[in-house]
């Protein structure tokens, strides 16, 4: 009797992970997807699909990936195609684009960790998915902690400067519209809560796919603002919010794309059968769309945004809002969207990721660090941070600030004429890169003169600084003003 009871148990055990196989595979071909659309959006938006080689090959893979979501092989091409563009570009990188990188370098790893346990090259996807999706979830935790807490600045609390109020009147579209400063207050309130909202659903079990669908709103929404296309950035959010979403809300997916794709809408009309009626129809259903399409390409000048980014957030959110309506997640799968990590190397790449966030706190650099449209300023022994002061700083890279006077280069005359001081080590970088024929500039309070036909080899500016330190060093250009503006 017991032996019989042992082998039942043993039975369903096996049932058990059957099915949880099944489904994480399914779990990391929807991922899967979501990853390549996020890629080809991220291409979109600087119109880069063939730029350069590496970005034709990047689009060829992104495609491969949807045609061949299970493909693990497939998705490593990807992965490092994605990371090479990244390394290729750095230190000039937007912040999406190096949590993307974070993100394939712990999917990457994850992918090591089951080659050197299992000790063979055959990957299953189910498998690789639960091992880098806990990681990939403290990492998207801490992208938000820094998204919030870099925003806890009077700049950004202050109507006449906030990227929010900014924003607002961008997308309002006519500047002679005066928004109250109580909505504009409100503006900047809002965005850290619902900022601050997201990650709090999503670390909770009952309240996880309620994060989502939060997240997907919120980001859906913000892909819209047309003065910097943030579909690059909500679009890669999209993906690794599906890391978090309930198992049977990413196995109702495939199941109501399937359906949708098996209604034939057009079925009921004999096209076999000729009438003028029809061909009248026909022509003039094909030349009315013609002249929208037309209309609609004078219109819109972001196509991109106002058509592809519109078609597909709107598949996503409706997907996963009838798929949340299919019915509650099953027990079997309760355990499956945890933070549980594999072993303790995997707490390396989220504290990088923690490290990048902290870089302006710690005199380090203040591009690329989740700061973005943040209104934060700790540059040259000030800061605006209500609970971070400058003197916490450990490092000094931020201290010396560059204000250039004039100079026959276009880019330093610009900054020149629109008040704005650059850091020191980027200073010399530029003039070693560029070689301007001359720039007069204020440094500690002395003016200087660069004159290159002047200049020796041996001159401290056209000496640059170290490979490795403009590769992972960039300083954004700010104000001479105390109060920082609205800025990337």
């Amino acid at each position: 009797m017991m032996h019989q009871v042992q082998e039942a148990l043993l039975t369903v055990k096996s049932s058990i992970q059957r099915i949880n196989t099944s489904q994480q595979e399914l779990h990391f071909k929807v991922f899967s997807c979501l990853w390549a659309f996020a890629s080809l959006f991220h291409m979109a938006q600087s119109s880069s699909f063939d730029t350069m080689l590496h970005y034709s090959l990047l689009t060829l893979a992104a495609i491969h990936v949807l045609f061949r979501p299970a493909s693990v092989a497939g998705f490593v091409v990807l992965l490092l195609l994605q990371l090479h563009d990244v390394f290729y570009k750095l230190p000039v990188i937007s912040n999406h684009w190096i949590f993307t990188a974070f993100v394939n370098l712990t999917i990457l790893q994850a992918l090591v960790y089951l080659i050197l346990k299992n000790k063979t090259f055959k990957i299953n996807a189910g498998e690789w998915l639960e091992t880098f999706a806990p990681v990939v979830r403290i990492e998207v935790l801490i992208l938000y902690f820094y998204v919030v807490f870099h925003k806890l600045n009077s700049g950004f609390f202050s109507t006449d400067l906030s990227c929010a109020s900014y924003f607002m009147y961008a997308q309002v579209g006519d500047s002679t519209v005066v928004i109250p400063p109580v909505l504009l207050s409100l503006g900047a309130y809002g965005t850290i809560f619902f900022e601050a909202l997201i990650p709090l659903l999503l670390c909770f079990r009952v309240t996880r796919n309620w994060g989502v669908l939060v997240g997907l709103l919120f980001h859906g929404m913000l892909g819209f603002n047309p003065l910097n296309g943030f579909y690059d950035f909500s679009s890669m959010i999209f993906a690794v919010y599906f890391l978090f979403a309930g198992p049977q809300v990413v196995r109702n997916i495939p199941k109501m794309w399937a359906r949708v794709k098996a209604k034939k809408y057009l079925s009921k009309i004999n096209f076999n059968v000729f009438s003028y009626k029809r061909l009248f129809a026909v022509v003039f259903v094909a030349v009315g769309a013609l002249l929208v399409l037309n209309l609609l390409t004078k219109l819109m000048l972001n196509f991109e945004l106002y058509f592809f980014w519109m078609g597909y957030s709107l598949v996503v959110v409706v997907l996963f809002i009838r798929s949340m309506l299919e019915g509650k997640p099953k027990k079997l799968y309760q355990s499956f969207c945890t933070f549980t990590v594999r072993h303790w190397a995997f707490f390396l790449l989220p504290a990088l990721v923690f490290l990048n966030g902290l870089s302006p706190y710690l005199g380090l650099k203040t591009e690329s660090s989740f700061a973005m449209f943040s209104n934060l300023r700790t540059e040259g022994g000030v800061s605006n941070h209500l609970l971070v002061p400058a003197s916490l700083q450990l490092f000094n890279y931020q201290d010396d600030m560059i204000e250039i006077v004039a100079s026959s280069d276009k880019f330093l005359q610009r900054l020149a004429e629109g008040d704005l001081i650059m850091n020191a080590y980027k200073f010399n970088d530029y003039v070693a890169r560029e070689r301007p024929a001359f720039v007069t500039y204020l440094q500690q309070g002395e003016q200087k003169t660069f004159t290159l036909a002047e200049a020796g080899p041996d001159a401290a500016l056209l000496q640059g600084n170290p490979y490795w330190f403009r590769k992972l060093m960039n300083f954004r250009e700010i104000s001479k003003s105390p109060q920082e503006p609205c800025g990337h």
